[in-house]
């Protein structure tokens, strides 16, 4: 075969190859393996978090209250929990594929730590969200009534609307949390979870 034939088939496999590439919707592969993404958005996570800690500890410093307080502590403690283990993750997903053994395999990987990230979280903010309403509660009842907390609080009409106000806020901030996360990383879980499946 000489060059000239060489060449000329060559320049048809590039014809190939443009016309491939033409048509390939690169945004679209993109998309497919959604982790730079999703953790991108752990880090937007991570920051709001600090901001939202670091009103509640500027409160702690103003407020006198020591119910309220208590509260405050808890939710510092449970931001900064959850500040730490989305850091743990963030550093664990890559922003790339690089896989060691088999690309499903590591998807799966990245896949189960973003749901027992998720998991954990929501089983302790069902013990941090009755806290933190009972302390938004006593904060501004106080605030409102101008009476000190023994004065509001401590009678049987008053705790029982603490107790029903608990009920009702509890179950929106259970769903409003759920609902916040599949707004922020839903999208691109389900897409991590169909390209799993389509790797099958």
């Amino acid at each position: 075969m000489d060059i000239e034939t060489i060449w000329q088939q060559r320049g048809k496999e590039d014809d190939a190859l443009n016309k491939f590439l033409s048509t390939v919707d690169v945004e679209k592969l993109h998309s497919r393996l959604p982790l730079k993404k999703l953790r991108y958005n752990l880090l937007i996570g991570i920051v709001f978090a600090l901001l939202i800690t670091c009103v509640y500890v500027v409160c702690l410093y103003y407020v006198s209250i020591w119910q309220v307080n208590l509260a405050l502590g808890v939710l510092i403690a449970f931001n900064s929990l959850i500040m730490v283990q989305t850091w743990n993750l963030y550093r664990r997903v890559p922003s790339a594929v690089t896989p060691s053994n088999s690309l499903k395999q590591e998807l799966t990987e990245h896949y189960t730590s973003l749901q027992q990230w998720w998991s954990v979280q929501q089983k302790i903010s069902l013990f941090v969200y009755p806290i933190a309403v009972a302390g938004g509660f006593i904060l501004g009842g106080s605030l409102g009534s101008g009476k000190p907390v023994e004065l509001f609080l401590y009678n049987s009409s008053m705790l029982m609307i603490l107790a029903i106000t608990v009920l009702i806020v509890v179950p929106l901030c259970y769903f409003g949390a759920r609902w916040m996360f599949n707004f922020t990383y839903g999208k691109h879980f389900k897409q991590l979870k169909t390209t799993i499946e389509e790797l099958d």
